[in-house]
Parts: structure tokens; C-alpha cells; sequence
């Protein structure tokens, strides 16, 4: 499952992954997150399980309790399920159905049920692009006015709310944030020679690379492999360009190209696993990390999460912590990318005010509560919730993620996915050798300007 985790944040039919924003922290009500996190303690065992599942079961069958189906995809569930039975335990006239389709497959059968007039209730949403796409195809609830009436706080999700919209009006709830940052094996970094990285510029990053390589040369993991420098996911190639706050749909290409010379030179140089390798499915990034085959990792937030199940279930023991993603010269430090996942109510959903009351659970405090005990930033965020992810991973080092400042990786319009896939298919011929880069950004600039004229 942990292959290719990630590509669940894809759009159909693009390759380009949504991740940014973490949200200002804010104090929440303790007695919620006691409340949350409790729920999810008498939950964890079999009894408990079993015991909500077969009261929902005789709710159900009496007619008492209304049945939401929820459907997500495979990635979320370790965490989504968990707040589904908090919820169902709590509530006895409301029964929330979990359906888990696998990751890969998402998209496209989402496509085909918010098509159709299905048995769909509330569903996961891929990011703000996705998001934008449905609304304006009509197939999710307008929930303004139930926002505005139901005294959710949404200050607490920070920034990039205000770019949650879709001309004006709201048709989701952000569940988690994504958040990148600079995951490390701190052992390998000891055995290398070199100091912890705090802050770095991407230049100085390109040289830390190289001394932590230099220092680990000719050394292996336990299994006999060879231990590189660092590893970069071949999902997001305009990072740079991101951390200025430009959009790859922008005319001005500086950023985006300044982005792809700078991956160029960490995948050809020997420090990072090569483009060829990352490309080709052989080597999963989490599980190279976990491995202690790779002590650099510059990943989301999710890899926490990935990270305690692997320690939990006995398959990785590394020392590993997290440091502020490097950021372009100039460029305040701490500012890093990600996206909301959201969740929303389909227009056909016979039940919308019980829709809205679990969605309004999953994506506040209590939901918040319960996703930072698995590990998962979710984007409501409170002090609470930073404290309560710190305390389940064991590692002070992953405030970074909740004080970085966070710019939405993708803009709000439905179309974005089609520049981010002229990009990424100029991209993968320029990093395979296959053209230079002015041939790469000649290439893209025709076909963004060509998107831009239809």
C-alpha cells in the first residue's frame, strides 16, 4: 500500500500532486479534543468495534438512524475511519457508511458516481482544483449559508481558506493539510559527519546534498545496498516557482524553469536517486527512507503517519526528524507548499443536514483531534492538535510542520491539471537527457500559451 501513497493527491488525468499550507496555530476548546481523542480510545479495541457496528446495524434496520454513505480513497482511511466510528458511537440517529475505494482507481469511479444518480452522500475531494471542477459541474452541495449558520470557527483553517471557494461560494470542508518539509535520518547524517540541517537556501541544499554524500560514500545499509545522499519523488516539479507564488499557468516561466534546473542538477549530480530510477516504480521513496537506504527525504507530512505505522509494526527503527524545506534566496524563511483535502455533500444527497452535521465534525476540532493522533496534520489547527501530533510521533521536530508557512500549491481554477501536464511531459524528457532546457521550456510555453487561448 505504502507504493505510490502520494499519487493520491493526482488529478485524473494529470500527474501533478496538490500540497501546501499549514495554517496559523490557535487554541482550541480541550474539552472537545478530551472528547475526540477518548472516542477514539474506547473505539480502538475489537469490542468497541464491534459494539458500534452492530448498534448502527439495529438503528438502521429499525429506521431510526438516517444512513450516509462517505466515500474516500484507500490512502485515507487509517485515519477517516477513525473519526466514522467516533461519530457513529456519538450519534444514534445518524449512521456513517465508509466506503474505501482504492487510491489509484479514485478519481475515475468518483467521476462516474457524481455522473450518475448514485447512492453517494459525501465525498472525498482531491484538492482545489478537483473541488472547483465539480462544483461547477453541479455535483456538490452549496454549503454556504450551513457554514455561516453553524458558527464554525474557519479562521482556524488559516490562509488558504480564502482560496477554498469557487466563484464566491462553498462547496467543501478542508479535511487535513498537506505540508511539505525536510524529513532526515538524523543516524546517517551523524555517520556522514555533518551537522542537522536547520534552515537552508535550495543552493545551499545542492551543497549539503554533496557533503552528506561525500561522507557516506562507500558505506551501506544493513541489507548490503548502497546509501545515497537523498531522494526527490518525481510528482512535483515546480516547487520553486510555488515558494514565489507563481503558478505554472502564469506567462512568466523564470521561476518554473530556475525550479526544473535545480532538480536536474539533484538528480544527474550522484547525490539523488536519478530521475530514471524515481521514474520507473522500482524504488518507493517511503520505503528507501525507512530502509535507511536514503537519509534525505524531502516529503509531506503524510510520511509521520507512514512513518509510525512502519515503527509500529516493527518494519523500521530510524532516527528520523524533520527540518524546514529548503526555500529560494530571498524567500522568507519557513515558506513551504501544500493543499487542503476536502470533503463535501453531493447534490443528490437526500439528507444534507445530517450531512453537514458529520461533515462539520470530520472537519473541525473533534476530526483535528483524531487525525493528529495518527500522525496527520489536519487543517483545522489548534495548539491542541500540534501538541497532540508531537506527543503520537514522539519527535519535537515536526512543529516545523505547523509553523510553516504554507502557499497553496494549485489555484483555484479547473483547468490548472492541463498546464501542470504540459509541464511535467517537457519535464520528464529534459531530466531523461532527452532535450535541453531551452527545447524544455519552449516546448511547455507553446502549450501553456495555447491553453491559455482556448
Amino acid at each position: 500500500m505504502r507504493n505510490k501513497r502520494l499519487l493520491a493527491f493526482v488529478l485524473a488525468g494529470t500527474t501533478a500532486l496538490g500540497l501546501a499550507g499549514c495554517g496559523s496555530a490557535a487554541t482550541g476548546s480541550s474539552d472537545a479534543v478530551s472528547s475526540a481523542a477518548s472516542a477514539v480510545s474506547e473505539l480502538s479495541g475489537e469490542t468497541s468495534s464491534e459494539t458500534v457496528s452492530s448498534a448502527a446495524s439495529e438503528n438502521t434496520a429499525s429506521g431510526e438512524a438516517v444512513s450516509l454513505s462517505f466515500y474516500i480513497w484507500s490512502d485515507e482511511e487509517n485515519y477517516i475511519r477513525k473519526v466514522v466510528d467516533a461519530y457513529n458511537a456519538e450519534h444514534d440517529n445518524v449512521n456513517v457508511e465508509l466506503n474505501v475505494i482504492a487510491s489509484n482507481d479514485y478519481d475515475d469511479k468518483l467521476k462516474v458516481m457524481l455522473a450518475g444518480d448514485t447512492d453517494v452522500d459525501l465525498v472525498d475531494i482531491r484538492g482545489v482544483a478537483q473541488m472547483t471542477q465539480y462544483a461547477e459541474q453541479g455535483s456538490l452541495l452549496d454549503i454556504t449559508d450551513r457554514i455561516t449558520e453553524s458558527g464554525l470557527d474557519t479562521s482556524k483553517y488559516g490562509d488558504m481558506w480564502a482560496t477554498s471557494d469557487a466563484d464566491g461560494k462553498y462547496y467543501v470542508l478542508p479535511t487535513r493539510t498537506t505540508c511539505w518539509a525536510l524529513f532526515y535520518n538524523k543516524d546517517l547524517l551523524d555517520e556522514a559527519g555533518v551537522e542537522e540541517p536547520g534552515q537552508l537556501t535550495w543552493e545551499e541544499y545542492v551543497d549539503y546534498a554533496q557533503k552528506v554524500q561525500d561522507g557516506l560514500a562507500g558505506k551501506k545499509a544493513a541489507d548490503g545496498t548502497d546509501i545515497m545522499a537523498g531522494y526527490w519523488v518525481p510528482w512535483i516539479y515546480h516547487f520553486y516557482s510555488v515558494q514565489h507564488g507563481v503558478y505554472v499557468d502564469d506567462p512568466d516561466t523564470q521561476y518554473v524553469q530556475k525550479s526544473l534546473e535545480l532538480l536536474n542538477t539533484l538528480y544527474s549530480n550522484g547525490t539523488h536517486y536519478s530521475y530514471a530510477d524515481v521514474s520507473s516504480g522500482t524504488y518507493d521513496y517511503i520505503s528507501e527512507f525507512e530502509n535507511g537506504h536514503v537519509a534525505l527525504l524531502p516529503n509531506g507530512e503524510w510520511c509521520v503517519n507512514m512513518l509510525m505505522n512502519a515503527a509500529a509494526d516493527g518494519t523500521t527503527n530510524i532516527n528520523w526528524q524533520v527540518a524546514p524545506m529548503p526555500v529560494p534566496e530571498g524567500v522568507e524563511d519557513g515558506t513551504s507548499w501544500g493543499q487542503f483535502q476536502y470533503a463535501g455533500i453531493t447534490a443528490n444527497c437526500k439528507h444534507p443536514d445530517e450531512a453537514f452535521d458529520f461533515l462539520k465534525y470530520l472537519c473541525g476540532e473533534e476530526g483535528s483531534a483524531i487525525y493528529a493522533s495518527t500522525g496527520m496534520i489536519h487543517a483545522y489547527s489548534s495548539d491542541s492538535a500540534e501538541q497532540a501530533l508531537v506527543d503520537a510521533c514522539g519527535k519535537d521536530s515536526a512543529k516545523v510542520l505547523f509553523e510553516a508557512k504554507k502557499i497553496q500549491e494549485q489555484p483555484n481554477t479547473p483547468n490548472y491539471g492541463e498546464f501542470t501536464n504540459a509541464l511535467n511531459e517537457e519535464a520528464q524528457l529534459y531530466f531523461l537527457g532527452e532535450e535541453d532546457i531551452d527545447t524544455c521550456m519552449s516546448n511547455f510555453t507553446a502549450a501553456a500559451d495555447k491553453l491559455r487561448n482556448e
